[in-house]
């Protein structure tokens, strides 16, 4: 690979192989007596980590809710308290994009409902 210049689209494949003259401690054989580690574990030092890192990304959390119909859907109101089928002591999927970044629990901030990250994936 040459050098890159800003408004070449990098692909999943790119990012995990790199340059020759970017690579990383990924793209090196590991020594013997070293753990095998993953092109994951060192993304921070990517050629392209400073352009990488601020990229913007939805996260969502599922949960699961039976017996909603439509009509239920067009009859919300602010302030509706929806009861979901999860036990609050159960974990739920954390997801970013199609990929399962681990599980979660809410939790009630002042009057806010936050997700704390309990597992990843």
């Amino acid at each position: 690979m040459g050098e890159r210049h800003k408004d070449e689209e990098m692909t999943s494949t790119s990012l995990a192989i790199g340059s020759a003259a970017g690579a990383s401690k990924a793209d090196a054989k590991p020594e013997s007596g070293d753990a095998p580690t993953s092109w994951m574990d060192c993304i921070e030092e990517h050629p392209a980590w400073e352009t990488l890192s601020e990229l913007k990304l939805s996260m969502r959390v599922v949960v699961e809710i039976e017996k909603f119909k439509v009509k239920d859907l067009l009859a919300l109101k602010q302030g509706q308290v929806i009861r979901s089928c999860s036990p609050d002591t159960v974990e739920v999927v954390v997801m970013v994009g199609d990929m399962q970044l681990g599980w979660s629990e809410f939790e009630i901030l002042g009057q806010q409902l936050a997700v704390r990250l309990t597992r990843l994936r």
